[in-house]
C-alpha cells in the first residue's frame, strides 16, 4: 500500500483536540471517559465506525501510513471524535481499562481497519499504477 499524505489542516483528527494537550480535572475527567468508551463494546464499535466513516483525510494519511500502530489510531481516534480527547490522554488511560475490554476494543479496531481497506481498495490501486 503506498502511502497517502494530506496536509495537517485537512485532518478530521487534527480539528478534534487529537493533537491537543490538557491537565489536572481535565485531564482526570478525560481519562474516565476514555475508560468509559472502551468499557462498553457499543460506544467502542460506534466512535471507531464513525471515524471510518468521517474521516476522510485522517484515515487516508494515517491508515495508509506503514509505519503507525493502526490499532491504536483508530482507539485514540475514537476517543477524539467521541469527547475531543487528545490522544495522549487515551494512551494514559488505556491501562486503566480491563484487559479483556482492552482485546474487545483492539478487535473492534481491527475490523474497521479491514473495512476502511476493503472500502478504499480502489484507491489503492490507482496509486499503484502510478
Amino acid at each position: 500500500m503506498k502511502q497517502i499524505f494530506h496536509h495537517y489542516e485537512l485532518w478530521e483528527d487534527y480539528k478534534n483536540g487529537f493533537y491537543d494537550n490538557c491537565s489536572g480535572e481535565q485531564k482526570k475527567e478525560l481519562i474516565k471517559k476514555v475508560v468509559e468508551i472502551f468499557s462498553n463494546e457499543t460506544l467502542t464499535r460506534k466512535y471507531m465506525e464513525k471515524v471510518i466513516s468521517e474521516w476522510k483525510y485522517s484515515c487516508e494519511h494515517n491508515l495508509s501510513n506503514p509505519a503507525i500502530n493502526k490499532i491504536a489510531y483508530i482507539g485514540q481516534s475514537a476517543c477524539a471524535i467521541a469527547f475531543n480527547i487528545p490522544n495522549t490522554i487515551t494512551m494514559e488511560a488505556w491501562r486503566y481499562v480491563s484487559l479483556e475490554n482492552r482485546n474487545k476494543a483492539d478487535e473492534i479496531a481491527l475490523e474497521c481497519i479491514n473495512k476502511w481497506n476493503e472500502l478504499n481498495k480502489e484507491i489503492q490501486l490507482c496509486l499503484n499504477m502510478n
